[in-house]
């Protein structure tokens, strides 16, 4: 019985990864550094055109910032990159 959102701000002291469009909690809860937000909260009329958007900008932050985290690993063989934001 959690407040709506709650879930999501729980995921980083679980070891998970927050990268959302900033709406709901996330709009609320994101600095950098805590995790990546796909664009600046823009709202668009053409929904097509924001899928292509906010699609392309996920594309990219996976490709150039999220995955290379994981290869970025120390003498123990784990990941230690962090976000960049």
């Amino acid at each position: 019985m959690e407040a709506s959102g709650t879930s999501g701000m729980k995921v980083l002291p679980n070891g998970g990864l927050n990268l959302s469009i900033l709406d709901g909690w996330w709009v609320e809860g994101y600095e950098p550094g805590a995790g990546w937000a796909i664009g600046k909260g823009e709202e668009y009329e053409d929904l097509a055109y924001q899928d292509t958007v906010e699609s392309s900008a996920l594309y990219d932050l996976l490709e150039n910032d999220v995955v290379p985290l994981f290869y970025e690993r120390g003498a123990d063989g784990l990941p230690r990159g962090g976000s960049s934001g």
